[in-house]
C-alpha cells in the first residue's frame, strides 16, 4: 500500500514498498506524516490549487465538499485536520469540519467536510485546507 520508512525499535531502520507512490514516515509502526492534504478553491467551480494524493474535490452544494484520495488509505481510522479562510476574507470566522453533517463520510477513499460560518449557517469558502493523518 505505500512505501515505508520505519525507524523500528527492534531492527534499527526498515523499509519496504509497494508502488503505490504513497510514502510513510513511521516511529515504531506508527505514520508521523500526512497521508493526504489538498488546498482548494470552495467557490464557483471547485478548484484545488495544490495537494498531495488528493485526485480531486467533489462540489455536492453550498460549503460542503468530498475530498477524494487518489491512492486509498489503509483503513477509514484516520484523523482530520481543517481549516478554511471567508470568502473574500470578510472578516468572518468559517470552520471547516466534518462532524456536522447529517451525511457523515470518512471511508478510505474519500472524507466529506462543511464548511460554516460564525453564525452556523452552512457558506462556501475561497480558501479550504485539509490535512489527513493515520497508518
Amino acid at each position: 500500500m505505500a512505501c515505508i520508512i520505519n525507524a523500528s525499535t527492534s531492527n534499527g531502520l526498515v523499509n519496504s514498498a509497494d508502488g503505490s507512490g504513497i510514502v510513510k514516515l513511521q516511529s515504531a509502526g506508527k505514520t508521523t506524516n500526512a497521508l493526504a492534504w489538498v488546498n482548494f478553491n470552495g467557490t464557483g467551480t471547485v478548484a484545488i490549487r495544490s495537494s498531495y494524493n488528493v485526485s480531486s474535490i467533489t462540489d455536492n452544494g453550498t460549503g460542503n465538499y468530498t475530498v477524494n484520495f487518489a491512492t486509498a488509505l489503509s483503513d477509514a481510522n484516520y484523523a482530520v485536520a481543517c481549516s478554511s479562510r471567508p470568502v473574500n476574507a470578510s472578516g468572518a470566522i468559517t470552520v471547516l469540519n466534518g462532524g456536522y453533517l447529517t451525511a457523515f463520510l470518512q471511508t478510505a477513499s474519500a472524507f466529506r467536510v462543511q464548511n460554516q460560518n460564525y453564525a452556523g449557517t452552512t457558506a462556501d469558502t475561497d480558501y479550504a485546507y485539509v490535512t489527513i493523518f493515520g497508518n
